[in-house]
């Protein structure tokens, strides 16, 4: 949090319009502020200089880890869309509402982030019992 908010401090976000396939059946163009822009400054990184700055990213990060001692890495295989999945995944395990998780990646709609992370939502089932039992546990039925 410290290095991105001094990235920040010393490279304030740059607003750029973007066109936004978020809906591939309804894109449109829009304004984003962006933390991390192309070398002058003024546009989206394209893919083709991701790949680039992804590996060094990686790399300063690992060499960070290690001389720290951590035995955390990031793997030579792990991608930004992997991180996108990991950020989900975390925010699910911490039972954010699937509506938070579908405006923090972006998604048009909640069935479409639903598509992707539904299977992480089957432990969900247990607190769905427990929260029956809450409510109505102490109650007794005669008969």
């Amino acid at each position: 949090m410290e290095a991105l908010s001094e990235h920040v401090r010393r490279f304030p976000p740059v607003a750029v319009e973007l066109v936004d396939r978020t809906n591939p059946r309804r894109p449109h163009s829009r304004t984003a502020l962006l933390v991390f822009a192309n070398g002058g400054g003024q546009a989206a990184i394209n893919g083709g200089n991701w790949s680039g700055v992804w590996s060094n990213t990686r790399k300063r990060a690992n060499d960070v880890l290690e001389e720290t001692d951590s035995p955390v890495r990031v793997p030579q295989s792990a991608s930004m869309h992997d991180l996108r999945h990991f950020y989900a995944s975390l925010l699910i395990a911490h039972r954010e509402s699937i509506k938070t998780v579908q405006k923090r990646l972006g998604h048009a709609r909640p069935s479409v982030t639903l598509d992707v992370y539904t299977h992480l939502f089957e432990e969900v089932e247990d607190t769905t019992r427990d929260a029956v039992q809450t409510v109505l546990g102490g109650i007794t039925v005669e008969y």
